[in-house]
């Protein structure tokens, strides 16, 4: 698909600016997409030559990965990349619809024209880019608009802890939401988020409180529900 010069721009503008950055940026990218397997160790040695990569921005790259839950840290044993189980999608999907909903709620009740704006600009973003479900440079681009987009529903919220809190639980939702795409793209089995986030954006520039919360509800419910059939099946038992 052809990207407009504002587009292009706009990637080359968040292009990382530093060592650190980048790394961080490339550990995540495979952390989240399961090239770094859940539980595994993260040896500095190890890193270090197959990144290209000094030990500074390494290993502030793997605090920062640290402070997002993305990676572990215990004691001498070093760092490890977080593990992913049943328990953990559950939790983080109910967790994220505490907080998205009460956020969601208070943003259409007080969202402004600006707000409304801000919705829209990204949902159009985000459609400009097709569903991933492969690792690379499009499936960074989509995760990025994704994010924005979901975090410009809530935007009008007023509550500086509620977004920091649902960023926070995005990135964590993020494995295995990339762990059910991946899966059910190899088993073949189809799902339409661009109609889901469709519906979203449809109910809440109608200021329909109820059907938004339903429609929000549903899209992450299903996405727990396939992470969770994709962590049942053998191929992913190690992740567990």
């Amino acid at each position: 698909m052809t990207r407009t010069a504002s587009e292009i721009d706009l990637e080359q503008r968040d292009a990382p600016r530093t060592v650190s950055e980048a790394i961080y940026r490339r550990l995540r990218s495979d952390i989240i997409w399961g090239v770094l397997v859940p539980g595994a160790p993260l040896r500095s040695d190890e890193l270090r030559r197959k990144y290209d990569v000094g030990i500074s921005p390494l290993r502030e790259a793997l605090s920062r990965l640290a402070s997002e839950r993305l990676v572990t840290s215990s004691g001498q044993r070093g760092f490890r990349v977080a593990p992913i189980g049943d328990a953990s999608v559950v939790d983080i999907t109910r967790t994220r619809l505490v907080i998205e909903c009460a956020a969601l709620e208070r943003s259409i009740e007080v969202g402004d024209v600006a707000w409304e704006t801000r919705v829209v600009a990204t949902h159009h973003a985000l459609s400009r880019v097709p569903f991933p479900t492969s690792q690379g440079a499009e499936a960074e681009v989509w995760t990025r608009r994704h994010k924005a987009f979901h975090m410009a529903l809530l935007s009008a919220c007023q509550s500086e802890w509620q977004i920091y809190l649902a960023d926070l639980l995005f990135d964590q939702a993020e494995r295995f939401r990339i762990l059910r795409a991946v899966k059910t793209a190899a088993a073949g089995r189809q799902r339409d988020p661009a109609k889901e986030h469709q519906e979203i954006v449809d109910a809440v520039l109608d200021r329909d409180l109820e059907r938004s919360i339903a429609a929000l509800r549903s899209h992450y419910r299903v996405t727990m529900e396939m992470a969770l059939e994709a962590l049942a099946s053998p191929a992913e038992e190690a992740l567990q």
